[in-house]
């Protein structure tokens, strides 16, 4: 196979030669290896707020339903539901990364000491979505009594294709920003992702497709939603003084 299929293990699966990779995620994820933006934490006053949410418009399509074919006592016998596109019983949509384009400066970014954990579950990746921010480690852990191959497809930072064994811990650094999808090549149904990010203003939707993102100095941006099967959205949002701007996304399904 030599074309990419945009979203999820899909893509993945099309990466047999490192060009076409590397065409692949810049050209799906067009700010993937650009340079970084300095970020400077200063005191918000009286900083304004986004909430709102990102629903789905038109006919729901039907969960994509994996087979189990691979270590079946641990991973379990049923079909996995694919965590590429949630979509709730109102149509929001979970897990969508909901992001301010390009502030140069804000709140505090909150880094904590300890390193993040991706975690491997019941053959699961647990969070499905992890976000960190630039210079973070993550702990990659298989909690599975099964041999796990984690495998990163990043463009920028370092990637990694290793196995891991019951108990055993993958420790990473990433040092830029960019949206990485991480999979193991042994369970085909596996699949997550780690964001990297340069500032404090994101949100990650919850299962009702609803967002928040506070502190925001007055003044106007671009807010940017991001699916990983349905792709971007953007919409310019003027921030107030201590007020609350309102944002709606809708996807619609994807044009066969």
């Amino acid at each position: 196979m030599n074309k990419c299929i945009y979203g999820g293990v899909q893509l993945a699966k099309t990466f047999f030669l490192p060009s076409l990779a590397l065409f692949c995620i810049l050209s799906f994820f067009p700010e993937t290896g650009k340079a970084a933006t300095k970020y400077n934490e200063v005191k918000v006053s009286n900083g304004g707020s986004i909430s709102g949410a990102v629903k789905f418009v038109g006919d729901v399509p039907q969960i994509e339903m994996f087979s189990v074919n691979k270590d079946e006592e641990v991973c379990g016998h049923e079909p996995v539901p694919s965590e590429e596109l949630i979509i709730s019983k109102d149509k929001g949509i979970k897990n969508v990364f909901v992001y301010i384009k390009k502030i140069a400066s804000g709140k505090s970014f909150k880094k904590q000491s300890r390193n993040f954990v991706s975690n491997q579950n019941n053959c699961r990746f647990d969070p499905h979505i992890l976000i960190v921010p630039t210079g973070a480690r993550v702990d990659l852990l298989n909690n599975d009594n099964v041999l796990h191959n984690l495998h990163s497809w990043s463009a920028k930072n370092r990637p990694f294709n290793q196995g891991t064994t019951f108990g055993q811990v993958l420790t990473r650094e990433f040092k830029w920003k960019e949206r990485i999808m991480v999979t193991c090549d042994i369970h085909s149904w596996m699949s997550s992702w780690i964001i990297i990010v340069e500032n404090p203003y994101f949100a990650l939707t919850d299962e009702k497709g609803k967002f928040n993102i506070d502190n925001i100095p007055a003044g106007s941006y671009e807010l940017i939603a991001w699916q990983e099967t349905l792709g971007r959205k953007k919409k310019k949002v003027n921030i107030n003084a201590n007020e609350e701007a309102e944002v709606k996304f809708e996807y619609t399904p994807k044009k066969k």
